[in-house]
């Protein structure tokens, strides 16, 4: 039975140095360690882990809603591949999408990841995906 879980070990040790804002050339070596915590955290069902990576869900997003969600990750399998696609400029935030490919599904699944910041003060403030 699959444990959902990622393939590798995945490590956040924060996002890469970088001087001035996310772009189109960074946004991919700066969201790349968060998605990947992200999501192992959802394969972990580690709630603890997700609010240590994404400090404004907590209070949006309860325990049993995040497992849920972790739930109805878990019948596809392990995560395959982690695709960057492309940064959208938004007024507040940089809006990073990902596909993910997992063993087991038939569809990927569109992850999106929205960071805000510059400099070492990149952090990410939400999360969503599509099944």
């Amino acid at each position: 039975m699959p444990s959902g879980k990622l393939n590798k070990t995945w490590i956040v040790q924060g996002a890469e140095r970088v001087k001035g804002e996310i772009n189109d050339d960074n946004a991919e070596r700066i969201g790349r360690p968060f998605i990947e915590s992200i999501i192992e955290a959802h394969a972990d069902a580690d709630y603890d882990r997700l609010v240590e990576l994404v400090p404004d869900v907590n209070g949006k997003l309860t325990e049993v809603e995040f497992a849920e969600a972790a739930v109805g990750l878990e019948p596809l399998g392990d995560v395959v591949s982690i695709e960057y696609l492309a940064q959208f400029e938004k007024v507040k935030e940089h809006l990073v999408l990902w596909r993910v490919k997992y063993e087991l599904a038939e569809e990927d699944v569109l992850w999106h990841l929205y960071l805000s910041g510059e400099g070492d003060d990149i952090k990410v403030v939400g999360l969503f995906f599509d099944l």
